[in-house]
């Protein structure tokens, strides 16, 4: 049979060869030994999931993104969507005699379909952690500095790493109609400050610090500027995140910065949230955060704090 006759690969999809594949695999290497030894047992998940278990994580919106099929039986299967999905199955089975803190680690491909896909990719090499069972400001740390030290090891030098909190605009977005929630978020999300303030106009209390909070963006001095004119029930996310800035060396905090307008995620994360952003990348290459309330939905509620990195794009942007 011709080449021209061969069936190219499906949108989303790439072929890596030389230089790209051996990339990966270095990409891999580096960022496992980064992370056994930081104490963390690796897990190797299998591909494909019941989807039950996917939607049981990340909720029903992820169902348009999954990539499903049949088994012989009836029952509907997915792609590995994430992994901090399946993770969280085996620590409330497999590893359910297991007493905490749990350190898990991963390296492999998770599979979405974008519905507004575009020229995104279908397939998405990562690599991952997950500390489960603690809680607190030591572990944010702890994770908070697994990650530097993992964009340290995938040679990022010109990279930074946006922290927030659910905690510093939950209180406010609770007050806000909830016919007109969607659209605060989304201008919140966008930056959009001119149709905050004609929507938000007249506004009191709690509500009117949406105007400027989800803009506070900075290092220490911002998040002690925004203590300043945060309501009440803000105040323990800004004080987290002050303890955190404050158990970190001068060399890590240079790769930190607080933003408090992040949105996305609410409905999962409940408490930290961060991206790492890479000097000319248009999007952020890892990201995580605590998600408390994930294991309780696998019959074994505990704290837990994760970060996972886009092996594909930093090795775009690295050499």
């Amino acid at each position: 049979m011709s080449p021209s006759h061969v069936a190219l690969v499906p949108p989303g999809a790439v072929d890596l060869v030389g230089d790209a594949a051996r990339r990966r695999r270095a990409l891999q290497r580096a960022t496992l030994a980064v992370l056994e030894a930081g104490g963390f047992e690796e897990l190797i998940p299998p591909t494909f999931e019941y989807e039950e278990i996917f939607v049981r994580a990340g909720g029903p919106e992820v169902v348009e993104r999954l990539i499903r099929f049949l088994d012989l039986d009836g029952r509907s299967l997915a792609l590995r969507y994430d992994f901090t999905a399946s993770i969280a199955r085996v620590a409330a089975t497999a590893f359910a005699s297991r007493t905490p803190p749990l350190r898990l680690c991963y390296s492999g491909k998770v599979f979405r379909q974008e519905p507004d896909r575009g020229a995104r990719p279908r397939e998405i090499l990562q690599v991952g952690a997950e500390l489960m069972g603690v809680t607190g400001v030591a572990s944010d740390v702890e994770l908070l500095r697994l990650t530097l030290r993992l964009a340290e090891a995938v040679g990022l030098t010109d990279f930074q790493v946006n922290v927030g909190h659910v905690g510093a605009l939950a209180p406010a977005l609770a007050e806000v109609a909830e016919d007109l929630r969607p659209d605060v978020r989304r201008w919140i999300d966008r930056k959009d400050r001119g149709s905050l303030s004609r929507a938000l106009e007249g506004a009191n209390g709690a509500v009117r610090t949406l105007l400027s909070l989800p803009f506070v963006m900075g290092r220490r001095a911002a998040l002690e500027e925004a203590c300043r004119v945060a309501p009440d029930g803000a105040g323990g996310a800004l004080d987290h995140l002050l303890a955190l800035d404050a158990a970190l060396t001068p060399a890590e905090r240079a790769h930190v910065v607080y933003d408090l307008g992040e949105v996305r995620g609410l409905e999962y994360y409940t408490g930290i949230q961060f991206e790492v952003f890479v000097a000319g990348a248009g999007r952020a290459v890892g990201a995580g955060g605590r998600y408390d309330d994930l294991m309780g939905r696998f019959g074994r509620p505990m704290p837990a704090v994760g970060v996972a990195l886009d092996l594909d794009a930093i090795a775009e942007r690295t050499t």
